[in-house]
């Protein structure tokens, strides 16, 4: 996939989320289940989120750090991924 700019990245994994085009890992489903956290708080982080990190991994490739605010105003960070037509959620949890 083609580096795209920070700005326009958040914009798609904005829009993305904002569509229900995205899924979990296991392991991000099982961590909001053990932090009850629930769909609607990370719909919410990631419509208030700010880009704080890009990491490059081997095994997933470019996955995008974001730091936003949940139903309860608390701040939570969601790592995701781009994939064709969804979004990725591999991590998440309250900062």
């Amino acid at each position: 996939m083609m580096r795209q700019e920070p700005r326009q990245v958040l914009r798609t994994i904005k829009t993305r989320v904002k569509d229900n085009a995205f899924s979990y890992t296991q392991w991000a489903f099982e961590t909001m289940v053990d932090q009850s956290l629930y769909e609607e708080d990370v719909k919410r982080a990631v419509s208030s989120a700010r880009l704080v990190e890009v990491r490059e991994s081997d095994r997933l490739g470019t996955c995008y750090v974001l730091r936003g605010f949940a139903m309860n105003e608390d701040e939570m960070y969601v790592v995701c991924r781009l994939l064709r037509q969804r979004i990725e959620v591999v991590d998440l949890g309250w900062s």
